[in-house]
């Protein structure tokens, strides 16, 4: 049974992915009566793909491979040559390094397709890639290649899939590690626990409707995740491997859900006696909120929404000071005021004229500032002098801990320790070893000349 992968943006794309439940067959997709291409790639192709591995690579276009309702253009010779070193190098070679030449052989694809335009069908939808049984993978979109100019996106999960140059990962190694999966999954099965974790979850009808971003939230990595069990653990181990653990942890992140009030404001963590419960660095020290636009420091306001500065025990104002130990002055011409932390300490800065911040311990000149009282008016001193100001040190807003479900978080990491499981003690794999294999070879590709065959 068929199903398809479809991933829909501008209201045009899809990328349709078939998978088929049919068994690898050990039998030689090498025939003896098959033309031999004696072309300089073809013959490269003989020595990379069929003998090592018992691949065929169909590089030109094969009619009965193909869907023959629609109208399909061949892919062009040169970036179909770049695409098979890049496969050879990103794929093939990271399986090789981690699990072996005959590893590899026995659980490989048999057959490679490449296509050279996108699969149009009738609603407008495009075909960017299909992958069946694990006995052959087709890859659309070839011509688009430049290969100069090569792009394997390993950084953000939610980039947008309609720009150029391709992003390789999403559009064909993605596919190829999420079959391989299937493949294993055919020979030895993995616990049936996995598909308890998200069981009333799964979007078997509409999944095509669940975002990618809006999917963790359920448990799932992708919206195609959510369509079934054996879809949910391809899915999460293509993501994962094809992933930096920065990215993976953005994934994660928005499988953690805020809960907020009526007003859409966020509800925050209390402790038994009703104070707010903050964020801690790893020393134990509360960490500053920032804000979310600009990075500055949130200084905390009274009910009137004036600032409220740090005082020393005599009530006398706390001010920023020169390495000197002097008071810094505020000038007449100094804008904006806005906080940061540097190098370990609070830091001011103001927008002069021409809206250029700058440090206020920079040197400066202009008239100086007179105090202001919360009317506005000119603060004296005893004498009945105006009274110069100073910059102030405010009190500022700590990072609060809102309340939140993380129960999507916690379903796909239940996930992942599974596979990591399966692995090892079905394949002898080390899931992590594979993720570093890929990842190191994916950028290693993006470095290559795939103007010639290596």
């Amino acid at each position: 049974m068929k199903f398809p992968k479809i991933l829909l943006f501008a209201g045009l794309l899809s990328l349709t992915c078939a998978c088929s439940e049919e068994t690898l067959s050990e039998q030689s997709v090498v025939t003896t009566d098959t033309d031999v291409d004696s072309s300089e790639f073809g013959q490269w192709l003989q020595k990379n793909y069929t003998e090592p591995y018992n691949i065929r690579f169909n590089y030109r276009y094969v009619d009965k491979l193909a869907h023959s309702v629609y109208n399909v253009v061949p892919a062009d010779e040169e970036k179909s040559k770049a695409l098979a070193i890049l496969i050879k190098k990103v794929w093939m070679d990271a399986y090789e390094e981690v699990a072996g030449k005959d590893f590899l052989k026995q659980k490989c694809f048999r057959e490679f397709h490449l296509i050279g335009s996108p699969q149009v069908k009738e609603n407008g939808s495009i075909t960017l890639g299909t992958a069946e049984g694990g006995i052959m993978v087709t890859l659309y979109r070839v011509n688009e290649l430049d290969p100069k100019n090569i792009y394997i996106n390993q950084d953000n999960h939610y980039e947008p899939k309609e720009r150029t140059p391709l992003d390789l990962n999403f559009w064909y190694f993605h596919t190829m590690h999420h079959e391989f999966m299937h493949i294993l999954n055919q020979t030895k099965n993995y616990s049936t626990d996995f598909q308890t974790i998200s069981a009333g979850k799964y979007h078997n009808q509409d999944w095509v409707n669940v975002k990618d971003e809006d999917s963790p939230k359920e448990g799932f990595v992708t919206g195609y995740a959510s369509m079934e069990p054996r879809e949910d653990i391809a899915e999460i181990y293509s993501t994962y491997v094809t992933l930096t653990e920065k990215a993976w942890q953005d994934v994660l992140n928005h499988g953690v859900v805020v809960k907020r009030d009526e007003a859409n404001q966020p509800v925050y963590q209390r402790d038994k006696d009703g104070n707010f419960v903050y964020a801690k660095d790893e020393k134990g020290n509360k960490i500053y909120a920032t804000d979310e636009k600009t990075g500055d420091l949130i200084p905390a306001r009274d009910a009137q929404g004036n600032i409220i500065y740090e005082k020393n025990p005599d009530g006398s104002y706390k001010y920023f000071e020169t390495e000197s130990g002097r008071k810094i002055p505020v000038y007449k011409d100094q804008g904006k005021v806005v906080y940061g932390y540097m190098n370990g300490k609070v830091v001011a800065a103001y927008f002069d004229k021409s809206g250029e911040p700058k440090l206020i311990t920079e040197p400066t000149e202009g008239d100086l500032e007179y105090e202001k009282n919360e009317a506005g008016k000119p603060v004296y001193d005893e004498n009945g002098k105006p009274v110069y100001a100073y910059y102030k040190i405010p009190v500022f807003e700590y990072e609060k801990l809102p309340v939140v479900d993380a129960s999507g978080k916690e379903a796909i990491l239940k996930k992942l320790n599974i596979i990591r499981s399966y692995l090892k003690d079905s394949w002898g794999l080390d899931l992590d070893k594979i993720r570093e294999a890929v990842l190191r070879k994916s950028k290693e590709a993006e470095t290559m000349d795939l103007t010639k065959l290596p």
